[in-house]
C-alpha cells in the first residue's frame, strides 16, 4: 500500500474518533432531570362525550391486603364537573354526580356518569363536556407513613357494547375537589 492511502485511511480514522469523542462529550453534558418519585395521578382536563357513551373515574387502593401490616385506607373524593368548575347535576335526579368513599387495602371503587342521562329529548346537544375531579387524601397520620396508595384512572366506555373505548390515566394532582356528602 502507498503511503498516501495510509495517510487518507488513517486522518479518516482520527476524524471518526474526534466525532464520536465529540458526540459522547455533548451527550455526557446535557442535563438531565430525575424524579426519584413519580408524580401522583389524579388531575383531568376535559373529556367529551356523546350519547351512547359513559364516563367512569375508577379508584384502588393498591396497597395488597397484608395481616402482617397496618391498614392503609384512604380517603377517596370523586366528582364530575362542567367547564365553569360546577359539580355536574343529573338532570333526572336532581343529584350531584360527585361522592366520597374510603377504600381499605386492595378495595376499589368507581363513579359512573352515562351520557344518555343528560340528553333528554331533542334538545339538539350532541356532545357533553366534562371534566372528572379525583382527590385522595391518606387517613394514615404518620410523617414516615408510604405515599398515598390511591390511585385513579379514567375509562369512556360505550353503552351498547360495554367495552372500553380509552382509559385516560390523567396527570398530577393540584386541587382538591367539592365535598360530596355521599357516601357508599
Amino acid at each position: 500500500m502507498s503511503r498516501l492511502k495510509i495517510w487518507k485511511r488513517v486522518t479518516i480514522a482520527i476524524a471518526l474518533v474526534a466525532m464520536l469523542a465529540a458526540a459522547a462529550i455533548w451527550e455526557v453534558r446535557r442535563a438531565r432531570a430525575f424524579n426519584p418519585q413519580p408524580d401522583p395521578p389524579g388531575r383531568y382536563t376535559m373529556v367529551g362525550i356523546v350519547r351512547g357513551q359513559s364516563i367512569r373515574i375508577n379508584a384502588s387502593n393498591i396497597n395488597p391486603a397484608d395481616p402482617n401490616s397496618p391498614p392503609d385506607p384512604c380517603r377517596v373524593r370523586m366528582a364530575f364537573m362542567d367547564a365553569d368548575g360546577t359539580v355536574l347535576t343529573n338532570p333526572r335526579t336532581g343529584e350531584a354526580v360527585g361522592r366520597t368513599v374510603t377504600l381499605q387495602r386492595g378495595q376499589s371503587t368507581f363513579l359512573h356518569l352515562d351520557a344518555d342521562e343528560f340528553f333528554i329529548g331533542d334538545t339538539g346537544a350532541t356532545r357533553l363536556e366534562l371534566r372528572p375531579v379525583f382527590r385522595s387524601v391518606s387517613l394514615v397520620s404518620n410523617a414516615k407513613a408510604p405515599p398515598d396508595p390511591c390511585v385513579p384512572s379514567v375509562e369512556v366506555i360505550d353503552n351498547a357494547t360495554f367495552k372500553t373505548s380509552f382509559v385516560y390515566e390523567g396527570t398530577p394532582a393540584l386541587a382538591d375537589p367539592p365535598d360530596s356528602d355521599q357516601q357508599q
